[in-house]
């Protein structure tokens, strides 16, 4: 489909976390080793950069600082490629098992790092895992804030065994906290109801989980009511020959099902939806409020 037919009343953001295959927060992975590098990253990156060059789509890609000191190349080739560079933080340590001040050090360490490789501001944040809590807002945004972040896109309204806030408005917004509003628009994970329940769809496992046709049915509805979605990706869900890690058998369900089934639902979403990066869409979104 040629990019002039796609759905075009509401841009939507496609985003990919880069990060390598053993990054994983599950409590099976605690206090095992992780692995080398083994060159699969830089091949998954590609097989992305690829899919978006043929839909002249643009990507909003949330970077570990730790990537960009091991291979600062895949930095470089993404912004190369016409990408946004955004911080997944440094380490992938979940955000609410750290205190304000390993929040703070983890993401100025990724945010400088990230500046360096590129030479330009770096301006969006995604937590590991989406791992914010309602207890932690506060100092989450007020640490954003600081360092000169102006989106995050790290909350779910979802609330699962790892993750959410169940509560939690489902569109793009600039949260209130203690009576005032933050500096930090949210853009939160698209969701849909399902036998009275808030659950994702358009990204990593629940992107395998659905049907295309349900995914494509999900988003059109979201974009008739004006709301963008957010697709997001790992580069190992590009890559059903990945090493595997030892997990249990829920996590490694829910890491490992249906990833042949990535790549072709991807390019599904690629020429049928119009897309933004993050970025464009936050400078839009903080001029329209400053006119009103």
């Amino acid at each position: 489909m040629e990019p002039a037919k796609r759905q075009a009343e509401t841009r939507n953001f496609l985003t990919f976390d880069i990060e390598e295959w053993y990054h994983a927060n599950f409590d099976s992975m605690k206090g095992k080793a992780l692995w080398k590098e083994d060159g699969s990253l830089e091949r998954n990156v590609e097989r992305l950069l690829s899919a978006c060059a043929a839909y002249s789509v643009r990507a909003t890609c949330f970077v570990l600082g730790s990537v960009a000191e091991s291979t600062p190349q895949v930095v470089r080739n993404i912004l190369s490629a016409g990408h946004e560079i955004a911080s997944h933080g440094h380490s992938h340590r979940l955000v609410y098992q750290m205190s304000p001040s390993e929040f703070r050090s983890d993401t100025e360490r990724a945010k400088k790092r990230l500046e360096d490789v590129t030479g330009q501001s770096v301006v969006g944040y995604r937590a590991a895992c989406w791992s914010v809590s309602r207890q932690i807002l506060p100092w989450y945004y007020e640490t954003l804030e600081s360092l000169g972040f102006r989106y995050s896109s790290s909350v779910f309204p979802v609330k699962n065994f790892l993750y959410g806030i169940p509560d939690f408005p489902a569109y793009p917004h600039v949260p209130r906290l203690e009576g005032r509003p933050t500096r930090i628009l949210e853009i939160p994970g698209s969701v849909i109801r399902l036998m009275g329940q808030s659950i994702g769809y358009s990204g990593g496992f629940y992107l395998r989980l659905f049907p295309s046709w349900a995914i494509i049915r999900a988003m059109q509805g979201q974009n008739r009511h004006g709301i963008p979605v957010f697709v997001y990706l790992h580069p190992r869900e590009v890559d059903p020959a990945q090493q595997r890690l030892s997990l249990g058998p829920r996590e490694r369900f829910i890491h490992y099902h249906n990833l042949h089934s990535t790549e072709p639902k991807l390019k599904a979403l690629l020429a049928r939806f119009s897309f933004s990066t993050m970025r464009e869409y936050s400078e839009g979104f903080r001029d329209s409020h400053v006119s009103s």
